[in-house]
């Protein structure tokens, strides 16, 4: 009897009314006091990962590959030479060339170099074979070199605004959707090389046009209207500016002073460099937030979202 009787008393409590309130309390989450994100993007080189040497790694397997073809004297120092008195042609002659296209014409000239065959005799399929080389180290590199804190932000990110969209805005090669870490994180990326953005690469906003594009066809119930987009990246210029004039709000990673010298694989002119120095300057006051690593991104993200304007 006594048994009956706590049994009794246990299903009486279990469905009292004020017990399954005092449960949804304590299991239901709070409403946010932010705004929704809508949409995050992210620059790639040097923003999730360092450049340097994802490039340089890139640059070694070029040269290796172009080796297993006998091109035994081959050098990476006269590729990026060839690239850079290619680009000095294209401006003289007012035309414009994709990276990729600049480093397939630079392998070719390599070949040249190392041989009598003019540019029409060298064979198509090994300078394909070599730059195909380089863009899977390029992103076998990007993931293995993937900033510390990458993933961790990428995941609080997830957990805390589920239903934004994800993207990568970058003017190169990269591509986070080729990089296993962190792939399943990004739901698309936009490069300064598609069809339909080149030649508008950052800073134009022909590039964040055609990332806003994709967005809506990935969300068509979204009014531009109520968009809550944030974008990040390390580059004042073409990332904080230019997003910030397309509408974004615009977090700077900036995790150390800029350095002056440009990489050996730089094509830019002083000119071109000078250019930078200015629209740097102009794009400080479009900062929404600054960072020094992507551990303080969903501090940042929340911030702006609970900001005015």
């Amino acid at each position: 009897n006594t048994v009956k009787m706590m049994m009794l008393l246990l299903t009486v409590f279990l469905a009292w009314p004020s017990r399954n309130v005092a449960v949804q309390a304590f299991t239901t989450p709070a409403a946010p006091t932010h705004k929704r994100l809508h949409l995050l993007t992210f620059d790639l080189d040097d923003t999730i990962f360092p450049i340097g040497p994802v490039v340089a790694e890139a640059n070694d397997a070029m040269i290796s590959r172009l080796q297993t073809f006998g091109y035994t004297d081959a050098n990476n120092d006269e590729i990026v030479a060839a690239s850079k008195r290619i680009r000095n042609e294209l401006r003289e002659a007012g035309e414009a060339l994709t990276y990729t296209d600049l480093r397939k014409q630079s392998i070719r000239r390599e070949i040249m170099r190392l041989t009598d065959l003019q540019h029409h005799q060298v064979d198509d399929s090994v300078v394909e074979d070599v730059f195909d080389s380089w863009l899977s180290t390029r992103h076998a590199s990007a993931d293995k070199y993937l900033f510390s804190d990458c993933v961790n932000a990428l995941e609080a990110i997830q957990l805390q605004h589920p239903d934004a969209i994800i993207g990568a805005i970058t003017n190169g090669r990269g591509n986070p959707l080729f990089m296993p870490s962190v792939q399943d994180f990004f739901h698309f990326c936009v490069s300064g090389e598609d069809k339909g953005v080149f030649p508008k690469r950052k800073p134009d906003k022909g590039i964040y046009e055609a990332a806003l594009g994709t967005f809506y066809n990935l969300r068509k119930e979204e009014s531009p209207d109520s968009l809550n987009w944030i974008h990040v990246g390390d580059d004042l210029a073409n990332d904080v500016g230019a997003a910030a004039i397309t509408g974004a709000k615009s977090i700077w990673l900036s995790a150390e002073e800029e350095e002056s010298d440009l990489p050996s694989w730089s094509t830019a002119t002083k000119e071109e460099m000078e250019r930078r120095a200015m629209l740097n300057d102009s794009a400080k006051k479009y900062v929404s937030s600054k960072i020094s690593s992507l551990n303080e991104l969903e501090s940042a993200v929340i911030h702006i979202l609970t900001s005015e304007g």
